[in-house]
C-alpha cells in the first residue's frame, strides 16, 4: 500500500486526505463537505503558504456555490475564517432548516368519553365484578363538555442545497354535532342536566332519571321513564320500573317487574322469588339472576343462575370458577357458556341453545298453511281463466262471480305476503341458532338436560371440560372449546 501511495499524484493524494483525513493536519486543500441529508455544510480551510495571501469572503462564497451550496449561509462564521485565519479545521458555514411539522386540531374532553359503557372487570377467580360497569355518566347545564384546538400549520424546510422540504398537510375536524349540546366559538356546553352519550364523535346529553337511594312500594310503586334510569339502592318487591332506553341498579332486586329498551345493569343481582321478572331489549348484566324471570334480546351474564327461567336472543355467558346454572332452564339462541351445569345434588337443570322447538313447530305450520292457500289461489285462477275463456261473463251473474272470484284472488295474495313474513321469521331465528353450542369450562352433573335444537341428551355421569354440539343428527361431546375460537374455526 506504501508503495501505491507514493506513485499517486498530488492531486490524487489530495483527494484520498480529504475523503479519509478531514479536520487533520496533513490536508493540504481546503474543501467543502456536505452532510448526507443536506442540512449542512462543512468548509475546511488549508492554511495559505507564505507567499499567498489570506482567504477572501468572494472565494469562500465561490467554494460554497461550486459544491452546490445556495442558501443558508453562516455568515458571521465565514467572515471570522478570512479575517481570523481559521485554518485546518473543519467549521459548519451553512445550515438548513428542518421542517417544523403542523399539529392536527383535536378535541380536548372535560368528561370521559372512554368509561362510558364500560365493561365490568374481571376478578382473579375469573368471575366478573359488574359493580365496577359505568353506563351513565351525568352532567349538568352549562358544564363545559370539550374545546376544540385548531390545527397548526407547519413551516416547510430547505437543504443547504436550496431544495424545499414540504411540510405535512394538516387537517381540521368537524364541528361536534349532539343533542342539548351548545357550541360557542371553540368551546362546547351542556345545554341540560341528563346523561352524556358520544356516539360516532358526536355528543348527545339524554334525559337521565336518578333516583339516589331504595325504590319500594311506599316511595315509588312504579317507575317509567323515556329515559335512562339510574338507582342507587334496592328495588323492592312488586315495583314496576320501565326504562326507555339503559337502566342501572346499585343494589338488589327483589320480586319486581323491570323492563328497559337498551341495557339493564343490576349490580348485586335479582331474587326473584319466581314472581320477578326482567326483561330488555338490549344485554343484562347481573352479578347473581336467582328465582327470576329473564328475558333479553342479546345477550346475558351473570356470576351465578340459579332456579330460574332465563332466555336470551344471542348467548348466555355464566363467568368465573363458581359461575354455575343450576336449576331452572335456560335458553339462548347463539349459545351458553358455563364454568359448571348443575351440582353434585343432581338437581335438575335445563340447558337449551339454538332455536326452540316452537319455532320449528311453527315453522312447520306457517309453511303447511301457505301450501293450502296456493292451492285455493290455484283454484281460482282456474275458474277465473274458464269462465273468462267461455265468453260468459256478458251476464250480471257471470260478471258477479268474476268480481267475487277477483276479490278472493286479492284476498289470498294478501294472506301469502303475510304468511311469507312469517316463515322468514322462522327462518332467519333457525338460520342464527344454527351451529349454536354448549360449552362447559369446569363440569356437567348428573341430572343436567341438555337440548340442541331439536336434540336432547341427559348427562348420566359427570362430563368435565366439554362442548357439546350437534354432529350426525346427535349431540357429541367435545374437548372444550372457548365461543371466540369457535367464530375464529367458522371464519
Amino acid at each position: 500500500m506504501d508503495e501505491e501511495i507514493l506513485i499517486l499524484t498530488q492531486e490524487q493524494l489530495g483527494e484520498l486526505k480529504k475523503r479519509f483525513l478531514h479536520g487533520s493536519r496533513l490536508q493540504e486543500k481546503s474543501y467543502v463537505r456536505l452532510s448526507d441529508d443536506r442540512m449542512e455544510a462543512w468548509m475546511y480551510l488549508a492554511e495559505p503558504s507564505g507567499e499567498e495571501d489570506g482567504y477572501k469572503i468572494d472565494t469562500l462564497m465561490e467554494m460554497l456555490q461550486n459544491e452546490g451550496v445556495t442558501t443558508g449561509y453562516l455568515m458571521p462564521r465565514l467572515t471570522a475564517m478570512c479575517k481570523k485565519g481559521v485554518y485546518q479545521r473543519e467549521i459548519l458555514v451553512a445550515k438548513g432548516k428542518p421542517v417544523q411539522e403542523g399539529e392536527d386540531g383535536y378535541y380536548e374532553y372535560f368528561f370521559s368519553p372512554d368509561n362510558i359503557k364500560t365493561g365490568p372487570a374481571i376478578r382473579e377467580d375469573g368471575s366478573v365484578d359488574y359493580s365496577s360497569m359505568n353506563m351513565l355518566q351525568s352532567v349538568r347545564a352549562g358544564d363545559v363538555l370539550a374545546e376544540y384546538h385548531p390545527a397548526v400549520a407547519g413551516e416547510d424546510g430547505y437543504t443547504v442545497s436550496g431544495e424545499v422540504l414540504k411540510s405535512r398537510p394538516i387537517k381540521e375536524l368537524q364541528p361536534l354535532r349532539g343533542m342539548s349540546v351548545e357550541r360557542r366559538e371553540n368551546t362546547y356546553y351542556a345545554k341540560s342536566a341528563g346523561k352524556i352519550e358520544m356516539k360516532n364523535g358526536n355528543i348527545d346529553i339524554r334525559m337521565l332519571h336518578e333516583i339516589p337511594g331504595d325504590v319500594d312500594l311506599a316511595t315509588n310503586a312504579r317507575i317509567e321513564f323515556f329515559g335512562d334510569i339510574e338507582i342507587g339502592g334496592n328495588v323492592s318487591a312488586g315495583v314496576v320500573i320501565r326504562a326507555g332506553r339503559n337502566l342501572m341498579i346499585e343494589g338488589t332486586v327483589e320480586s319486581a317487574e323491570i323492563f328497559a329498551g337498551g341495557d339493564i345493569v343490576l349490580k348485586r343481582g335479582v331474587q326473584g322469588n319466581m314472581k320477578g321478572r326482567v326483561r330488555a331489549r338490549g344485554n343484562i348484566y347481573a352479578n347473581f339472576i336467582e328465582q327470576c324471570n329473564v328475558n333479553a334480546e342479546l345477550n346475558i351474564e351473570a356470576n351465578y343462575i340459579l332456579n330460574a327461567n332465563v332466555k336470551a336472543g344471542n348467548r348466555i355467558i355464566v363467568r368465573g370458577k363458581r359461575g354455575s346454572i343450576v336449576g331452572g332452564k335456560v335458553s339462548a339462541l347463539g349459545g351458553v357458556e358455563a364454568f359448571n351445569l348443575g351440582n353434585s345434588s343432581e338437581v335438575r337443570t335445563i340447558i337449551h341453545a339454538g332455536y326452540e322447538r316452537e319455532i320449528y313447530d311453527r315453522y312447520t305450520k306457517w309453511v303447511e298453511k301457505e301450501k293450502e292457500i296456493k292451492e285455493k289461489l290455484e283454484d281460482i285462477l282456474e275458474k277465473m281463466e274458464a269462465l273468462i275463456k267461455s265468453r260468459q261473463f256478458q251476464g250480471e251473474s257471470a260478471e258477479g262471480s268474476l268480481l267475487m272470484l277477483n276479490s278472493k284472488k286479492d284476498e289470498y295474495f294478501k294472506r301469502l305476503d303475510e304468511i311469507g313474513e312469517e316463515i322468514g321469521h322462522c327462518l332467519k331465528h333457525i338460520e342464527k341458532g344454527r351451529g349454536a353450542r354448549i360449552n362447559v369450562e369446569g363440569k356437567s352433573f348428573k341430572s343436567v338436560i341438555l337440548s340442541i335444537g331439536n336434540y336432547s341428551r341427559q348427562i348420566t355421569g359427570e362430563e368435565q371440560y366439554a362442548t357439546y354440539r350437534i354432529l350426525r343428527g346427535e349431540i357429541v361431546l367435545e374437548p372444550y372449546r372457548e365461543m371466540q375460537e369457535e367464530e375464529e374455526a367458522a371464519e
